[in-house]
């Protein structure tokens, strides 16, 4: 029986306008340009600091950059929710993807604690069996060793697991730990990069990755 294992900024979430809106407050607050929003789509993907990196002048120090990341994940925490909401067509692939009795989990650079109140107020209604955020003892995505955590707490050989996401992060994710993936064309990323990352399948709607797994 093959297990999923989700992102989930891009994947099952466009969570894109809170992140910026968060983000360029902190970098007014301390006086830093601020970016349009579409900037972002290649700022996020790879854990608040990079994001915050990203979004800072080139130059910047390294207190500045943790001065600006405290002030991120306060800002941030308090402005979840607000713009943030699952993609068209995502509830009825996960219901789906229960009824075909298919294990799931969500592995996401997101730090840990936003990523379960991500899924506690947007999927309470979903059984994930697994579900993980960026860890300080953990090495974030493209490092597999979590994906490969949660293969084995799904009790799934990993040539039965696949990795689905919308950046070449997770594409890679799943290449660094012999996974089957598939890029969604919904998110922040253009389909060229996941082509070219190599994922094994594209998914154009949420419903195609169900006929995908089924067709495995």
């Amino acid at each position: 029986m093959k297990s999923l294992i989700f992102d989930l900024d891009g994947t099952l979430i466009n969570s894109l306008l809170d992140i910026a809106i968060s983000m360029n407050k902190v970098l007014e607050k301390h006086n830093y340009p601020s970016h349009e929003i579409e900037k972002y789509n290649y700022f996020v993907g790879d854990g608040a600091l990079v994001l915050v990196k990203n979004a800072m002048p080139y130059n910047s120090t390294e207190e500045e950059i943790q001065n600006v990341l405290k002030s991120f994940i306060e800002i941030y925490e308090q402005n979840t929710h607000n713009n943030t909401f699952a993609y068209e067509g995502i509830y009825e692939m996960l219901q789906k993807i229960e009824e075909l009795n298919i294990k799931k989990a969500v592995l996401s650079n997101k730090p840990h604690k936003f990523t379960l109140k991500y899924m506690e107020n947007l999927f309470n209604n979903f059984n994930f069996q697994e579900i993980h955020g960026q860890k300080i003892d953990v090495p974030k995505k493209p490092d597999p060793t979590m994906a490969i955590q949660i293969a084995t707490k799904l009790n799934t050989n990993i040539e039965d697991m696949i990795f689905i996401g919308d950046t070449a992060t997770d594409i890679k994710t799943a290449k660094n730990a012999n996974m089957k993936s598939i890029g969604v064309s919904w998110g922040f990323r253009p389909i060229e990069e996941l082509i070219d990352a190599g994922a094994d399948f594209i998914a154009q709607k949420p419903m195609d990755i169900v006929k995908y797994v089924s067709s495995l």
